[in-house]
């Protein structure tokens, strides 16, 4: 049969198998978020496209060439949300969330959207795990943050994952660094486009983050920022390994990371995996203290880290972890004559009443051994059988189709077992 529509460029359609495996990841997501003190937040799926452009800086790959951005009836730019920190700080002062005990601790589910090229794991639709601290200075927030994503990756089982790690420095740092680096890569003109010459000129930081490989070689010899790092970002930085060495989390400094947005500062970290290929990050995040000074805000200290869900199964995958959340039903139901359906139909809604999951075959055509046949393809581990014994006994034959046993029981015994399972 050849289809008429097919799903768009980047985007995939979620199947019931690929949510049993979702549901599981987001149980322990949620769970553990819940263990390190944070409370779930969602805002708007789109944003005035002004938020992005003046969080992200002109000159990033999300702002110059990768918003879905459209105009309303108003006549107002707007643009399907692309990442998750800027929203979460707009709401954080939209609501006088600077009010509430500080730092607030808020993490999120999200889906974005970003106009990029699709690779093994990356959409242009997906989803976004993160978490936000706003309101916090000290470098034990990193660390907390950082402690968090890592229990969070050891949970799902992954083992042998690295941390990338490096500071951007403050704002005294990142002028002196600006005016080394652009001496330095004015000697590489020749080697720039002009997209390239303009992240020169606006930000030359940008180009640290190059994907570029005949741009690579000339990135690794340019001035290193740890070497420019104030004396206050210094004594953050150091303290924050001293705690990463405390609590036991590997990690190396990689000071051409600069991450993919313009808001952040001090400490930025990636988290990344050795059977990805190039593109080996899985998550990433950073300090973006100057942030809510941006949004018109009191300048706000803060720090977070997000990741796509899509990307973590597809990881997951490569590394042979399999974790589920089984969606099947419990119990199916089987009508073994037409004189049984009235009774199977009471039994499976006195079944669902109590919670239990459990379907039977809406047509009642077919023998016993198809409809057990259906049951063991749908995954349901019983079946309840009802015949014309069933009904003059007022019993139920209960069948473990594991392990291929039954017995006749009552309804009542069956609901007590079951819910003790």
């Amino acid at each position: 049969m050849k289809l008429k529509y097919h799903v768009p460029r980047g985007t995939i359609d979620y199947l019931p198998a690929y949510f049993e495996k979702w549901k599981a990841i987001e149980k322990i997501w949620r769970k553990l978020t819940h263990v390190y003190g944070f409370k779930e937040i969602q805002t708007p799926m789109f944003e005035h496209t002004e938020l992005f452009i003046r969080s992200a800086g002109e000159t990033s790959d999300i702002v110059s060439k990768e918003l879905y951005t459209f105009e309303d009836r108003g006549g107002r730019s707007l643009s399907l949300r692309p990442e998750g920190t800027s929203p979460v700080v707009r709401a954080y002062l939209e609501n006088s969330m600077n009010n509430l005990p500080q730092p607030v601790k808020l993490f999120y589910l999200m889906p974005m959207f970003r106009y990029e090229r699709p690779q093994a794991g990356r959409l242009r639709q997906h989803t976004q795990y993160g978490v936000e601290t706003i309101g916090s200075a000290s470098c034990f927030t990193d660390a907390e943050v950082i402690h968090l994503a890592m229990s969070f990756y050891k949970e799902l089982g992954f083992d042998g994952l690295k941390i990338q790690l490096n500071s951007l420095g403050d704002k005294e740092t990142r002028e002196k660094y600006k005016i080394n680096l652009i001496n330095y890569f004015n000697k590489y003109l020749g080697d720039f486009d002009e997209e390239y010459k303009l992240k020169l000129q606006k930000n030359p930081l940008r180009i640290l983050d190059t994907k570029e490989e005949n741009l690579k070689p000339i990135v690794e010899n340019a001035p290193k920022i740890t070497d420019f790092l104030s004396v206050r970002s210094r004594n953050h930085f150091e303290t924050l390994q001293n705690y990463l060495n405390d609590y036991q989390i590997e990690f190396s400094l990689n000071t051409r990371l600069v991450r993919g947005l313009d808001y952040y500062n001090d400490t930025v970290f990636e988290v990344t995996s050795n059977k990805l290929g190039a593109q080996d990050a899985i998550a990433g995040g950073g300090r973006y203290d100057g942030l809510i000074e941006q949004f018109g805000g009191k300048s706000t200290p803060a720090f977070g880290f997000g990741a796509g869900m899509e990307r973590l199964i597809f990881a997951m995958e490569k590394h042979s972890l399999n974790i589920q959340e089984s969606s099947n039903v419990e119990v199916y139901l089987v009508a073994a004559e037409s004189v049984a359906k009235q009774r199977t139909m009471d039994v499976l809604f006195e079944l669902r009443k109590e919670r239990i999951s459990s379907d039977l075959d809406p047509f009642f055509e077919d023998k016993v051994g198809k409809q057990l046949s259906k049951a063991a393809k749908l995954g349901a581990k019983f079946a309840i059988i009802i015949g014309s014994e069933e009904l003059l006994n007022d019993t139920l034959t209960l069948k473990n189709l594991e392990s291929e046993t039954q017995e006749k029981i009552s309804l009542p015994e069956i609901i007590a077992r079951l819910k003790r399972k």
